[in-house]
């Protein structure tokens, strides 16, 4: 799957993401896996509900953490794509 700035993140149904102390992880809806995030990389995660464009959670990121919505935008593409990857993520199409 190749996530671009208009793609629509949406967590896989089965997937889940928990905060433990400082530790964010993630878990494959099969059950089977657990992946570490850090923390902006957690926030992305959250932030991808099925509802926003990978360049608004990459807005949301960028004002949060006080740096370049571009940096972020790469960054943010990069991840949602390894996370899809992991059957963690799946793209809402939208027509238009």
């Amino acid at each position: 799957m190749s996530f671009r700035a208009e793609s629509i993140p949406r967590r896989r149904e089965g997937s889940d993401g928990q905060r433990f102390g400082a530790d964010f992880v993630v878990m494959e809806p099969e059950g089977r896996m657990l992946r570490g995030l850090n923390d902006t990389a957690a926030r992305i995660w959250e932030l991808s509900d099925g509802k926003r464009t990978a360049r608004d959670i990459a807005g949301v990121v960028a004002l949060e953490y006080g740096v370049d919505v571009e940096r972020v935008l790469g960054d943010s593409l990069r991840l949602l794509e390894q996370l899809a990857g992991h059957g963690l993520l799946d793209a809402v199409e939208v027509l238009r």
